[in-house]
């Protein structure tokens, strides 16, 4: 009699037991998969010597970058521009909210629907296919059938080289095209080959040739078609003034720095657009980088602009 009551104990017992045992398993497990895992090795995520290993899904891919390389007017925005029209989607990164905005609304006139995206502003049009943005709002998580870089010299920039960087290294595309002065030519043909990447190089040459001029006699004689460059807000207003003063008739579109992005393009829009008068431009140094303009002589009051 006591051992029928010990051995139903004991059988009571035992399940209880591993009941319990399987209950603690289950903790134990449940606790090692939320114990984080142990971080990689610093040393690893810190190389700056490998910089292409940072951008692990445009690695994944065999790219082609298409370097166009030549002077001002050239033509080799124009050609990589085409690319991007004819690509089933694709991005422009460029160093201004101006020359976003100039490949947003020439994308768009053209029948492509293209976004903006940039420091100050988005526009999102409904079904769009390609975005333009400024270099540092360019987006890396998307897969582009061609991308454009602008101005890609600027990679060697100590304030802003390390946006061209990211956008060369990071920009998951079948092609990039790259824009700019041949000077960095060597260095993103280097990038390209430690990324395992095609490059392509394309040279031009400037589509019209820069011939000195005399010096003129006064302001009657500026023409329709000049630009007059000089490095002061102040200088420019009196520049207008003075040419329209020698010259009745005669108005002036004025560009520099400080004026709104949006200003500075309907001035240069108004200049550009022949039979309104706008005849002569009166500008900085802004008119570098971000405007196409149709200029035919170039004047220059002041050559040193400090």
């Amino acid at each position: 009699m006591l051992l029928t009551r010990a051995l139903r104990r004991v059988a009571s017992v035992r399940p209880a037991a591993l009941r319990s045992a399987s209950t603690a398993a289950a903790v134990q497990d449940a606790t090692a998969a939320v114990v984080p895992k142990p971080p990689p090795d610093p040393k690893t995520v810190a190389d700056m010597r490998r910089p292409e290993w940072w951008y692990p899904k445009a690695r994944l891919s065999k790219r082609t970058i298409i370097y166009h390389g030549g002077p001002t007017n050239s033509g080799k925005t124009y050609h990589a521009l085409e690319a991007l029209k004819r690509a089933e989607n694709g991005v422009y990164a460029g160093p201004l909210r101006l020359l976003a905005l100039e490949v947003h609304e020439r994308l768009n006139d053209a029948g492509v629907y293209c976004s903006l995206f940039t420091g100050q502003e988005r526009r999102e049009v409904p079904f769009a296919t390609h975005a333009s943005s400024t270099i540092e709002m360019v987006s890396l998580q998307e897969r582009y059938d061609v991308a454009v870089i602008d101005e890609i010299q600027l990679i060697g920039s100590s304030e802003r080289g390390h946006s061209w960087t990211r956008a060369l290294l990071g920009l998951d595309a079948r092609e990039i095209h790259v824009c700019g002065a041949l000077d960095a030519s060597e260095l993103v043909e280097d990038l390209a080959k430690k990324c395992g990447d095609d490059f392509v190089l394309k040279t031009y040459e400037r589509l019209t040739p820069l011939k000195p001029l005399p010096v003129l006699k006064g302001w009657r004689d500026v023409r329709a078609g000049d630009c007059v460059v000089t490095f002061s807000r102040d200088d420019i207003h009196a520049v207008k003034r003075l040419i329209e003063e020698a010259k009745p008739g005669t108005k002036c579109c004025v560009v520099y720095g400080t004026l709104p992005p949006e200003t500075r393009a309907e001035q240069a829009r108004l200049f550009n657009t022949e039979g309104n008068g706008y005849d002569v431009l009166v500008a900085s140094d802004a008119i570098g980088m971000g405007l196409n303009l149709n200029i035919g002589r170039v004047l220059f009051r002041r050559v040193l602009k400090y």
